[in-house]
């Protein structure tokens, strides 16, 4: 084991450590009680109780606050008690939502309490299995646990908390406090969710921090990830099941508590489990103007953070002692130019939406059918014509919040919409329609125009979304050509969700279908963007 140490806390010492492997955990969710059974042999059983804390650092303006470090319960999570000789489990249990614990074990043994980072509950009933795990120690599991006590012949109190390991200048101890601290933000997310569908089932979710996550390099490689080199605090999806990789390094940028980012992760979590998200990711910020996609899965991870959280403010902190950060306002969406292109637009909606509504109709049109299998991508106006759909009576809320930053279309295809980006400095050339009609059998000359006036790769005007409808169900050829123009054109094909990429030849059942255009030849160059470049499409 590594990251031990320990230190007096009521009656027992604590170690921080991780656990090889998956490992297991207690069962059940919300109480403290203990499942306990007797080893052969034992005389009698005694009854262990404790509370399980970790140490919170909060960042009310951006930065961490070491001074105002506060300890919070540990909640939901999985507990065992160990034979400290043999390494047998002789009782398990979950942590209630104070942390506490109780437990009945063999009388006269040499034990253990271990807490793992690990919330786990079995159907029927909402079910969920999260584990924080160290990427750069192949994915063990991350627990804390006391020193080796004799369980005795009467009832005792055995409390664990995790330290910051802060120093008062530095991280000078084992930050035991960190993985806990994920977990909690985690916990509070889930516990949203439950409040507005209490039979969630949550696919498992695990989230991997090291004190050597950094954010240089990338994510490209397993040896990136292995190294911990992961370049941001992350979501993804993979064939083996979903990941949240979090940011730990000191003096350059920790996540584990800024609980706004882990939440914004966890909303793509949710939206990955229950919802749909076509977003290609990318870089971006608040001040730029980006593909709709992306502006609305950026937009929304923002706004579920507050909502999720309770806050009307996203906090990210970083630099040398974790003291830098700006505050982002939620609340109000951008200065100037808002619009379907830009994400602090939709986190502005989206909060003061839940605000007003509450969040039962938001995620009633997130997890709709409406939503998850309609032809046009994930956008607000996608989002729109679901809210409408199944929360008719707060149609009105949603319209005035979308007039308020510059949104006049809440037709899943954005059909109406008049926000064409003509109050940047720089407008967008070619963003209206947003989709433009394709007919099956015929060329269309010019029809997907493509610029990187706002920038490069998953910038507004980037793509150009066509949409078709086809009335058989057969082999369909795709071509995109530039007609001996300059470009290399590229395409997505889209119905509820990503049915191709690239490739001329696609089997297509009858439907509609929306053709996302790109350019991969594009140069970045933002003093000096080339003019926009049009290309021809055929379906047939």
């Amino acid at each position: 084991m590594n990251y031990k140490f320990s230190f007096a806390f009521a009656s027992a010492c604590v170690a921080g450590a991780l656990l090889a492997g998956c490992g297991g955990g207690g069962g059940g969710g919300g109480g403290g009680g203990g499942l306990p059974f007797l080893l052969p042999g034992a005389a009698g059983s005694v009854t262990l109780t404790g509370t399980a804390t970790y140490e919170s650092v909060p960042n009310p303006n951006g930065g961490l606050v070491y001074a105002s470090t506060s300890l919070k319960p540990v909640r939901g999570a999985a507990l065992e008690v160990v034979d400290a000789a043999s390494s047998a489990q002789l009782a398990v249990a979950t942590t209630d939502d104070s942390g506490a614990y109780s437990v009945t074990v063999p009388a006269n043994s040499t034990v253990f309490v271990r807490v793992r980072a690990q919330l786990t509950r079995a159907a029927p009933g909402p079910a969920w299995d999260v584990s924080v795990r160290d990427n750069t120690q192949a994915g063990a599991l991350y627990s804390m646990q006391t020193s080796a006590f004799s369980s005795g012949t009467t009832a005792s109190t055995h409390d664990l908390r995790a330290a910051t390991g802060w120093d008062g200048a530095k991280y000078g101890g084992p930050r035991v406090a960190a993985p806990f601290a994920i977990l909690d933000t985690v916990y509070t997310a889930m516990q949203k969710v439950l409040s507005v569908a209490p039979a969630t089932s949550f696919p498992p979710l695990r989230v991997y921090w090291s004190p050597k996550n950094a954010p240089t390099g990338g994510a490209a490689t397993a040896a990136d990830l292995a190294s911990g080199q992961i370049g941001t605090t992350f979501f993804i999806n993979r064939s083996t099941g979903r990941e949240i990789y979090v940011l730990g390094k000191e003096d350059a940028d920790t996540d584990e508590f800024d609980a706004p980012v882990i939440a914004h992760e966890w909303g793509h979590y949710y939206q990955s489990s229950f919802s749909r998200d076509d977003s290609a990711g990318g870089d971006h910020s608040g001040n730029d103007r980006v593909d709709r996609r992306l502006a609305f899965s950026e937009g929304w991870g923002n706004a579920w953070s507050g909502i999720a959280l309770g806050r009307s403010t996203y906090m990210d902190s970083s630099g040398p002692g974790q003291a830098d950060g700006q505050p982002l306002d939620l609340t109000v969406g951008p200065a100037s130019n808002p619009g379907w292109y830009r994400e602090t637009s939709i986190e502005s909606i989206f909060w003061n939406l839940n605000r007003q509504v509450g969040f039962k109709p938001i995620n009633d049109a997130m997890t709709s059918l409406q939503f998850r299998s309609a032809a046009p991508v994930t956008s607000i106006h996608l989002f729109a014509a679901a809210f409408n759909a199944v929360a008719p009576g707060n149609a009105a809320a949603l319209k005035s919040l979308l007039a308020g930053q510059g949104i006049t279309s809440t037709d899943a295809y954005g059909a109406g919409e008049s926000n064409n980006d003509s109050a940047a400095a720089t407008p967008v050339p070619n963003v209206l329609p947003m989709y433009r009609p394709l007919a099956v059998g015929v060329l269309a000359n010019n029809i997907a125009c493509i610029s990187n006036v706002a920038g490069t790769g998953n910038k507004l005007g980037n793509i150009s979304y066509l949409s078709f409808s086809v009335l058989a169900s057969r082999d369909y050829t795709i071509q995109v050509t530039s007609g001996g123009a300059p470009g290399a054109p590229d395409f997505d094909l889209f119905k509820a969700g990503l049915v191709a990429r690239s490739g001329n030849k696609v089997s297509l059942g009858a439907g509609d279908y929306v053709l996302a255009v790109r350019d991969t030849a594009f140069i970045p160059d933002p003093n000096n963007p080339p003019p926009p470049r049009c290309f021809s499409v055929l379906v047939q």
